[in-house]
């Protein structure tokens, strides 16, 4: 079996043009990621499907018409339940309690004091040299060492 480069491309069987096909799928993968093709896909799959599957839906209709009649508020207390489920109002976000500030070696000392004055402006949140910790709350008095 041939090895292929993660970076290969295939061509499209329903618009010709390449594409880089999904890792997790790979050779099995038939269209790029165009509408149009995933849908001839899904339309030529469920043809194919029902070709295989012949006489699935046949005599389906009279046991659902019947067992409809047996539960004539099932789908209506279904959907009861569901709207119980479904969240009408994003809860409020949560206030923001601290700011930590993470330094990477390589930052410049510009670069540094530019971020403990944002801190100390915005009064958010904590400021930490060396071994003090400072609050940069306005309505707080700073920490003891």
């Amino acid at each position: 079996m041939e090895s292929r480069s993660k970076y290969q491309q295939k061509r499209c069987v329903y618009c010709g043009r390449y594409f880089v096909p999904d890792r997790r799928v790979g050779d099995r993968q038939k269209s790029c990621k165009k509408l149009e093709c995933r849908r001839k896909r899904k339309k030529e799959s469920q043809r194919r499907w029902v070709e295989a599957n012949p006489g699935y839906f046949e005599g389906r209709y009279e046991y659902l018409k019947e067992w409809r009649q047996q539960n004539p508020d099932y789908q209506r207390r279904w959907r009861a339940g569901r709207r119980a489920e479904i969240q009408d109002e994003m809860p409020p976000p949560k206030p923001l309690l601290t700011l930590r500030l993470v330094v990477p070696v390589r930052w410049f000392k510009g670069e540094i004091q530019d971020e403990i004055r944002f801190v100390r402006q915005c009064g958010c949140g904590f400021f930490v040299s060396g071994d003090r910790m400072q609050d940069t709350r306005r309505d707080s008095h700073p920490s003891p060492p």
